[in-house]
């Protein structure tokens, strides 16, 4: 019975004292300079990114690919509208050499 208690101790005072260590203040914290083991713990919850964080830089993302997408849709439409003033002009030309080789040589 004496042997089965004191079992029971040590599993009790291990089983505290792992819950202690566990609950004990961040490793990283107790090497801060000015002793704030608060100021460590902000930190590191501020440098790992949450997930509303997360979703709203996907979002503001997601919103800068479609100003491109538009800006790239409004490009395409005037380097189309640019290349058809070119072929209008060219073709515009060509008809004045026509017409210009015509009153030389007659038709």
């Amino acid at each position: 019975m004496k042997r089965a208690f004191i079992r029971m101790m040590a599993v009790a005072v291990f089983a505290t004292s792992i819950s202690a260590f566990a609950a004990s203040a961040n490793p990283k914290a107790a090497n801060n300079n000015n002793g704030d083991s608060t100021y460590a713990t902000r930190a590191e919850s501020n440098s790992t990114p949450t997930l509303d964080s997360v979703i709203e830089k996907l979002n503001q993302l997601q919103a800068e690919v479609e100003q491109l997408k538009a800006k790239d849709q409004e490009r395409e439409r005037e380097q189309q509208t640019n290349q058809e003033d070119i072929n209008k002009m060219i073709k515009q030309q060509d008809q004045q050499w026509n017409d210009s080789l015509m009153g030389i040589y007659g038709g």
